[in-house]
């Protein structure tokens, strides 16, 4: 258990102590291996990411291939990632919507033997998912319990309107990162987002998880494996 420092002042004078922080409450960082720093919190026993993953690195400090522009590149790359193209006033830059949104990354990419988290963590897996919408009372509502509260006409990073049954209730500050097509279009900013996991449907189809603007849900889908979706990364035990 750790330890976090505590300031109250009384009578004009500072005192400061020490308490023991709960398991949910123990406050960590990691970085990622293109120097990126992420906060982490706990649900359901495990540690995730509070933030989608950022990086242009593998875990060994190899680069992961880019592909911005071309269609015809993306939808015969193998590992690959990108940054959604927009002209969203805020979001204009690669940059402005890294930070926003994170990277997006083909299925190819989130199962390179490189690995794409920091050591000792991993890619969210199928498991991972599965448990999490479990604890949080099924599918039919786990969706609204992750994502952002933050909602049209609010600024970008944030939902398109209604954002049905939002609540961000475990501090899981899921967006609508929208995502790239195999075949190269860029959609659903705003609106929806996807999320990779190692698991494999078939030799075309990997396992993700969708969430939309439009419902509470959280479902399980089968897309094609050179599609770009954004990851979260769960420490390893």
């Amino acid at each position: 258990m750790k330890l976090r420092i505590i300031s109250l002042t009384l009578a004009g004078t500072a005192i400061m102590f020490l308490t023991a922080c709960s398991k949910d409450e123990e406050p960590e960082t990691v970085v990622d291996s293109s120097g990126n720093v992420y906060h982490t919190f706990v649900v359901n026993n495990k540690v995730w990411m509070k933030e989608n993953l950022r990086t242009t690195e593998y875990s060994d400090g190899s680069g992961i291939l880019i592909l911005l522009h071309d269609d015809v590149e993306w939808a015969s790359a193998g590992p690959a990632c990108t940054i959604y193209q927009s002209d969203i006033a805020g979001l204009d830059t690669d940059d402005g919507m890294v930070r926003a949104y994170g990277m997006l990354y083909n299925w190819y990419a989130v199962t390179a033997s490189t690995g794409l988290c920091p050591a000792g963590w991993r890619v969210a897996t199928e498991d991972d998912w599965d448990d999490l919408i479990e604890f949080l009372g099924g599918e039919s509502v786990a969706g609204g319990k992750l994502k952002s509260t933050r909602t049209d006409p609010a600024g970008h990073p944030r939902w398109d309107s209604p954002n049905t049954g939002a609540t961000n209730e475990k501090g899981f500050n899921i967006l609508p990162s929208g995502y790239r097509s195999s075949i190269g279009d860029f959609t659903g900013l705003g609106y929806c987002t996807y999320y990779w996991c190692q698991s494999q449907y078939d030799a075309s189809f990997g396992v993700c998880y969708y969430l939309s603007s439009e419902d509470a849900t959280m479902e399980k889908y089968y897309k094609k494996k050179r599609s770009g979706y954004p990851v979260r990364c769960v420490k390893v035990n």
